[in-house]
Formats: C-alpha cells, sequence, structure tokens
C-alpha cells in the first residue's frame, strides 16, 4: 500500500501522467528526443524501459527523469521542448520528462512481435505479482514487530539491556522468509549478546508470512524498529534504471 501511495502521490505531484496529457506522449514533437534517448541509453537499459509496466514508469522520475531534466528542461535548455510543454498545459519539470519517458515507452512498445509481446506481457504479470507480494510481506513484517514490542522490551530488561547500541538493544536487522512464509533466518548485528540472540530467536520464529510463488526466499531489511520493513528483492524487480 505504501508503494501505491507513493506513485499515486508522485503523479500528483508531476501532473502529467494523465488522462490530459496522455496524448502528448505520441505527438511528433517529441520523436527527436525520443531518438536521441535511444542512441544514449544502453540496451540494457532501454529493454528494461519497455518491459516495464506502464503504470510503473513514474518510477523513472528520479535518476533516469532528473537526466533527461538536466539535459532538456531546466534552465529553459531547450526552448522549443519547453514551449511545446507550456502551450499544452505542461509547466512542472517533472510533468515534462514523465511525458517524455512515456513517449519513449510507446516507440519501444510499437513494433514488438506477437512473441515478443507475450513474453513481455508475462514478465510483467511475474514483476505485478512479486510487487505485490512483497508490500504484503513488508505490512505484515511490520505489523507483527510492533504487536511483539513488549516482549522484545521484557526480553531486553531481563539482559539489563536498556542502551539503544543497536548491537545490545534491537540487535536483529534482518529477517530470510522461505516461500511457505516461515522464518528461515535472522540476522543479529555482530557482537549481540548469545543469550540474548537466543530468546530473541524464539519471538521471531513464532512470525508468520502469506507464503509467495516467485522467489525461494526473500529478505526483510528492518529498516527502522518496529515499524518499517522492506523487502530487498524489491531493488531488483527492474536491474539498471
Amino acid at each position: 500500500m505504501r508503494n501505491l501511495e507513493l506513485i499515486l502521490f508522485c503523479l500528483l505531484l508531476t501532473g502529467c501522467a494523465t488522462a490530459t496529457h496522455e496524448n502528448l506522449a505520441h505527438d511528433a514533437a517529441l520523436e527527436p528526443y525520443v531518438k536521441q534517448l535511444k542512441k544514449s541509453t544502453s540496451r540494457e537499459d532501454l529493454n528494461t524501459i519497455r518491459e516495464m509496466a506502464k503504470s510503473e514508469l513514474v518510477l523513472l522520475l528520479h535518476g533516469y527523469g532528473t537526466g533527461i531534466r538536466n539535459r532538456w528542461i531546466h534552465g529553459d535548455r531547450d526552448p522549443a521542448l519547453t514551449t511545446f510543454f507550456r502551450t499544452n498545459g505542461v509547466s512542472n519539470p517533472e510533468g515534462a520528462s514523465m511525458v517524455i519517458i512515456e513517449a519513449l515507452w510507446y516507440d519501444l512498445n510499437s513494433n514488438l512481435t506477437p512473441a515478443e509481446r507475450e513474453a513481455i506481457d508475462t514478465k510483467r504479470t511475474v514483476i505485478a505479482r512479486k510487487r505485490a507480494s512483497y508490500e504484503k510481506l513488508e505490512s505484515e513484517c511490520e505489523r507483527q514487530l510492533t504487536k511483539a514490542k513488549s516482549e522484545f522490551e521484557r526480553c531486553y530488561r531481563s539482559f539489563g539491556l536498556p542502551s539503544k547500541n543497536p548491537v545490545s538493544h534491537e540487535p536483529f536487522f534482518k529477517l530470510e522468509v522461505g516461500k511457505s512464509g516461515h522464518v528461515r533466518a535472522i540476522v543479529f548485528f555482530e557482537g549481540a549478546p548469545p543469550e540474548l540472540k537466543v530468546h530473541l530467536t524464539k519471538i521471531l520464529n513464532d512470525f508468520t508470512f502469506s507464503a509467495f510463488v516467485d522467489d525461494e526466499f526473500v529478505t526483510l531489511y528492518i529498516i527502522e524498529f518496529p515499524g518499517f520493513c522492506r523487502v530487498a528483492e524489491r531493488d531488483a524487480l527492474h536491474q539498471g534504471i
């Protein structure tokens, strides 16, 4: 849910990937910029963009989109392009770069063979399923950590560890979860007391997660205890870009 809210926020911020500006991505005025991007972007990254679902292109706003803005938009570097967007109601730099990204995406997907389209659609389906699973696992991780917080605190107090030093307090930072939803490994900070690790392992091994199908296991990082977890494999959904 957090990821969906972020995407929606970005879309509102840019004011671009809406029905109002949908046709701009097909405008012939953007063809020269698409051609330049195809020349300057690696084949690997172009394949990544091509295979992304249209709804995921907003993830390119930072990084790849920043490069587009620095190249043509910021500082009115390309007056003709700036005029084109302003004439069509796009004054936000992020919105303009999003339209260019969409124009590139449409071009890359325009001449696919039926076999290529089928393969890409299959990959998009898998990525969407993975992303949904990761978001669910993150939510379940955060909920269970919050629920068990008092147990953790009792455990810390029993060992006389009021300190916030991560080695002695909240000493675990990563969980590996198998595809059946069981905790298969707990990674502690080096130097965490062995007795404390034994007690915490008993608590964490009782955590249960929803089963998933596309990975043998996933890695859940405890970014902020107890309320923020992130699946590491999320960052590998789209390599390169």
